[in-house]
């Protein structure tokens, strides 16, 4: 059963201004006493009055009414015409398209384009079905292509508009390099392109990763409307990306600290939200994120969490900082958070595929993905995260080679458990992922060291496993060994590691004549077994402890067991330069003392103090050079022959690109054995590909 007072749409409107009018309102003219209607001259002179003092709402009331009595078509086209000034766009557009005849092509043309502009406006807004999310953006694309298609623009400003207002549309659909490509049309046909689709080209360039074209555009479009929050982001962005903080942080601070909280309108009791300023401050937080200080970004977020928990983006932009913290559970549990809020919050769905492979959940990270892909198919993002995502799956290698010269000092005799040349070479190739937990690969290595002029050389080769699952990693590899200086042909080796949390790893590892043993002891047909325990806290980015204790048994019944600390803490975050505070302190010991065949004290100890300088000379994206200097210095002990002073200087740069890691190195040292000091230089270079660990 249908109500009997339904209003048609096109009524309410009009009903709710006549609702607003003040009690008593005229807004029809007086009707002639003896006939009760009115005049039309004195009705349409009315209507023109009231519209040029901009009272449209009371212009439509009384057309309505003359269009009740007598529905002509000088009336019809001023209601067209009132609803178009009230931004009625669609319904004038409507009634448009029924009596075409009744209008000039200028206002045709008005009239339409304002009704695809307002199609475009309501794609913005998430409809009542999400998965429909794109659809108003690709219906308002079809009827504007339609316009241009079958009724080309007469004036040159509404054809302009058109092509201004699809870069809008493509946008929405994540149609970026349409989107550029227009504006470069625009630009090449001497089009000025208005200022307010600006900010829109700029977003769509970074996007691309292209803030290099993005950066003169969106100063442009600040020039023109400095108030415009969301396109002063985005410049704030594109100087992120070009490395430049030094103009991008300044962007992010003046900005937010522009914005007031609650502002209030004159005359107002209290202020309103102001989600310019909520912008603003999670875009001045992630810009810190950017330039190192995750700290400082995860402190400005937190007290807005703590605001706003149920707010999707700012959980997002949490777990992304999470993230980087090396926090990956903590990250992936604020992903969650936000998915859950708002299921098609687009940070939310890429952060989680990232955060599972970190967490080495690659099963989940796939649907992760397919989720991300199926809501946002068109988003650049998505297909980056899945090139990572095949990268990490495919097979992966690890190349790494070393040498090094030892001396000794006044003329002594070396001691050097390197001997006095030394070199080794180890390869690792592991195949692609096996049921999304298991790799099969290929192992090889070769060491040698000059003692008295005569070569010991150790060469193996052998096959490996390795399975990595969530918290639980383990690895067992068999080697055949090609070594006449100690017989035996094969070696093998289990390792197992597990993962408490974000910031504690506990593991252990045994091998069966263990190629890192003392080429020493194998110049004299000794080998060695090994078993090592290790425990890792890393809290987050800016502090890491490592212990670790090892036991090696020699084939002579020698038994060398050794403890340590190793400690790294962030004493300064720069953009581009960080510097570490290290400290080592380790203990080792021998049964059989300085009377084995090999280097082996009965006792020593170390503590080294040092730095560490990495300077980002240059980044773009995930491609990076980096330099690194470490410096060391501290005292070694050893039972019989006191202490010295050991320094150390490293230096070395290292190549970064998505998927690949090269670097190379030189070491300076001078180590002192059974109280020789000798001078040590060595040189190493390794490939990563794959993500190989």
């Amino acid at each position: 059963m249908r109500c009997p007072c339904v209003v048609r749409p096109g009524r309410l409107a009009l009903l709710l201004f006549a609702l607003s009018l003040p009690a008593g309102a005229q807004v029809l003219p007086s009707s002639d006493p003896a006939t009760g209607r009115h005049s039309g001259a004195g009705v349409f002179a009315a209507i023109d009055d009231l519209r040029r003092q901009g009272r449209h709402a009371e212009a439509l009331l009384l057309i309505e009414r003359r269009l009740a009595h007598s529905p002509d078509d000088d009336a019809y086209r001023l209601r067209v015409l009132t609803l178009a000034d009230l931004g009625s766009s669609r319904l004038a557009a409507a009634g448009l398209a029924q009596r075409p005849t009744l209008f000039a092509d200028h206002e045709r043309e008005r009239i339409e384009g304002n009704a695809v502009a307002r199609r475009l406006g309501w794609a913005e807004v998430l409809p009542e079905n999400p998965q429909d999310r794109l659809a108003e953006a690709r219906a308002a694309l079809a009827e504007l292509r339609t316009l241009q298609r079958e009724a080309p623009r007469q004036t040159r400003w509404e054809s302009t508009r058109l092509r201004v207002d699809a870069l809008t549309a493509l946008n929405q659909l994540h149609r970026h390099e349409e989107v550029a490509a227009g504006y470069r049309e625009l630009l090449a046909d001497d089009i000025e392109v208005p200022a307010y689709i600006l900010a829109t080209v700029g977003d769509s360039l970074l996007a691309l990763r292209r803030p290099d074209e993005a950066l003169p555009v969106l100063e442009q479009a600040v020039a023109h409307d400095p108030g415009n929050v969301n396109a002063t982001i985005l410049l704030g962005y594109a100087w992120l990306e070009l490395e430049r903080f030094d103009r991008a942080l300044p962007v992010f601070a003046t900005l937010a600290a522009s914005q007031p909280a609650w502002p209030r309108r004159d005359g107002a009791i209290a202020g309103y939200e102001n989600w310019d300023r909520y912008s603003a401050d999670v875009a001045h937080a992630l810009a810190h994120s950017h330039a190192n200080d995750h700290a400082g970004a995860e402190d400005m977020l937190q007290s807005l969490v703590a605001i706003g928990p149920h707010n999707a983006s700012l959980q997002a932009a949490f777990g992304a900082v999470q993230a980087r913290r090396l926090r990956p559970a903590a990250a992936l549990q604020r992903y969650r958070m936000a998915a859950t809020l708002d299921p098609y919050d687009r940070d939310a769905l890429a952060g989680q595929v990232g955060s599972l492979v970190a967490l080495e959940r690659i099963d989940e990270a796939a649907d992760a993905l397919q989720a991300l892909h199926a809501i946002h198919p068109d988003d650049p993002r998505s297909a980056r995260i899945a090139r990572d995502l095949d990268r990490h799956r495919g097979a992966q290698l690890s190349l790494s080679s070393a040498s090094g010269r030892s001396s000794p000092l006044g003329g002594r005799t070396a001691q050097s458990p390197f001997g006095s040349r030394d070199a080794s070479h180890a390869l690792e190739l592991r195949s692609p992922l096996l049921a999304g937990r298991w790799r099969v690969g290929v192992v090889g290595q070769q060491r040698e060291a000059d003692f008295d002029d005569i070569r010991t050389r150790y060469r193996g080769a052998g096959v490996g496993g390795w399975y990595r699952h969530d918290r639980l990693g383990a690895a067992a590899t068999v080697w055949r060994i090609d070594d006449d200086d100690a017989p035996g042909p094969t070696a093998w080796s289990f390792a197992a590691d597990w993962r408490l949390g974000d910031a504690w790893r506990i593991g252990g590892s045994m091998a069966h004549r263990d190629a890192d043993a003392s080429l020493q002891a194998r110049r004299a047909g000794i080998t060695a077994d090994s078993l090592r325990l290790s425990a890792d806290w890393t809290p987050d980015d800016t502090l890491a402890i490592g212990a670790h204790a090892s036991r090696l048994r020699y084939d002579d019944g020698n038994t060398r067991d050794r403890i340590g600390v190793d400690a790294s803490t962030r004493l300064h975050t720069r953009p581009h330069l960080l510097v570490d505070a290290l400290a080592s302190v380790h203990v080792s010991r021998g049964s059989h003392g300085e009377d084995a065949a090999y280097f082996n004290p009965s006792r020593d100890a170390s503590i080294q103090l040092g730095l560490r300088l990495d300077h980002i000379t240059w980044r773009r994206y995930g491609s990076a050079f980096r330099q690194r200097l470490e410096l060391h210095a501290g005292p070694y002990w050893q039972q019989r022959h006191g202490s010295q002073w050991i320094p150390a200087v490293g230096y070395r740069h290292v190549w970064r690109r998505e998927g690949g890691t090269f670097e190379y190195g030189v070491t300076w040292s001078r180590p002192v054995y059974d109280g020789v000091r000798e001078q040590r230089v060595a040189l190493d270079a390794g490939l990563r590909w794959g993500d190989a660990r």
